[in-house]
């Protein structure tokens, strides 16, 4: 990850996950980041998929998946752009490299998660650590921003 300016970076715990930080900022259009955490965290969440945190290399099926869902919902721009949370709380632009993973950025045993959402802001993917599993979970926004 670059960091050229501290506003401008995801946020501390992203920062292994091999994200490069890239010009550009998040529209009015973009929901906050407390209405992606609803959408991803209620008892009516239904992950796309799981992958159970004792299989082996699971985290790594966790980032496969995580990906192949992201550019399936349209979060992963054609320049391989998306948002994440930023160091000042508000969304950061960032690209995805050769070693981007997003599991790298979970808290084994904390229940994290990272939430990356389309630069337009009507869809996100998400990684979350959920009990014994890791879910990969998809929402659509069908209104504007909150």
């Amino acid at each position: 990850m670059t960091g050229e300016q501290s506003a401008g970076a995801p946020a501390p715990q992203l920062a292994k996950a091999g994200l490069e930080a890239v010009a550009g900022h998040a529209g009015e259009e973009v929901p906050s980041y407390a209405r992606a955490f609803k959408a991803v965290v209620n008892v009516e969440v239904k992950p796309v998929a799981t992958v159970p945190r004792t299989a082996p290399g699971a985290l790594q099926e966790a980032d496969r998946l995580w990906r192949e869902h992201a550019r399936a919902a349209g979060v992963i721009d054609g320049e391989g752009c998306f948002l994440v949370r930023g160091a000042d709380r508000d969304w950061v632009r960032v690209r995805g490299t050769a070693h981007t993973a997003l599991s790298a950025a979970l808290v084994p045993g904390a229940g994290s998660m990272v939430i990356a959402m389309s630069p337009d802001g009507r869809r996100l993917c998400a990684l979350t650590e959920e009990d014994d599993d890791y879910w990969i979970v998809v929402h659509h926004f069908e209104d504007g921003p909150v």
